[in-house]
């Protein structure tokens, strides 16, 4: 279900992404209405977050509280003409086979559609869901009768069941809260080897990639390392006498 490596890669590309959020902001200005982005990954929802002028004008919203992909909803004010989410959210149905996120993504865009029109992707035991744009929902209604090898039928839904992600409560030792000392407790690493990790652009911090080894890492802050896996700092519990913090950490597993 979750893609933490998701990011942009280029300057020029978050460049286009903000110009496209301007735009949105100059819209809802100009027409009093409120206005809405395509899907964005959580890094991107991050690089828009740390935008000064942003602020006060725009939320983030992806169908339910914790989903991963989300819409920019811009607005100029709260008066502003709002027709709801634009948005719907189906069902996969099938007799044959249970489907994987990678099923459902891949018979998608196999028809053409891009990965910024489909939201989240929710997969259960016996069943699969999806979020899509409502600019492509006729289209999917359509046209999606297989996913894989297998006939599927879908249907629009009003309701969600969200899997609950696999946690270990671990509680590290570290003398600074600096990111190659967090990453390197988080994922059982040397300093140094964390540090060459970090440099790389392997290691993603509220999944934006950083390459700043002493970066200080705050509570309520992701840490994601390429091939290593993903932890959130929960905070620090204490402080031994030599002055070493001992930090709490949920480590997804």
């Amino acid at each position: 279900m979750k893609d933490f490596t998701a990011k942009y890669t280029t300057i020029d590309e978050q460049k286009i992404l903000l110009r496209k959020i301007s735009d949105l902001i100059a819209r809802s200005e100009k027409t009093y209405s409120v206005e809405y982005s395509h899907f964005l990954t959580p890094a991107e929802q991050t690089l828009i977050s740390k935008v000064e002028e942003f602020r006060g004008y725009i939320d983030f919203v992806g169908g339910f509280d914790d989903a991963e992909r989300r819409l920019c909803r811009v607005r100029d004010n709260e008066y502003c003409n709002d027709e709801g989410l634009p948005i719907k959210l189906y069902s996969v149905i099938s007799s044959n086979a249970e489907f994987t996120h990678r099923d459902i993504l891949g018979s998608l865009m196999g028809l053409g559609i891009k990965r910024e029109m489909i939201g989240d992707i929710i997969i259960n035991e016996d069943k699969a869901q999806f979020f899509c744009h409502n600019s492509i929902s006729e289209f999917v209604e359509f046209n999606l009768k297989k996913v894989g090898r297998y006939n599927a039928e879908i249907r629009e839904s009003e309701s969600y069941e969200v899997p609950v992600l696999k946690t270990q409560d671990i509680s590290i030792n570290v003398s600074s809260m600096r990111l190659d000392s967090i990453s390197a407790e988080c994922f059982g690493l040397s300093r140094t080897k964390s540090a060459e990790f970090i440099t790389k652009g392997a290691v993603s911090l509220n999944w934006l990639v950083c390459t700043d080894t002493s970066k200080e890492v705050k509570a309520g802050d992701k840490i994601s390392m390429r091939g290593k896996g993903k932890a959130e700092v929960v905070g620090i519990s204490g402080k031994s006498r030599k002055g070493r913090l001992f930090v709490d950490v949920k480590k997804y597993i």
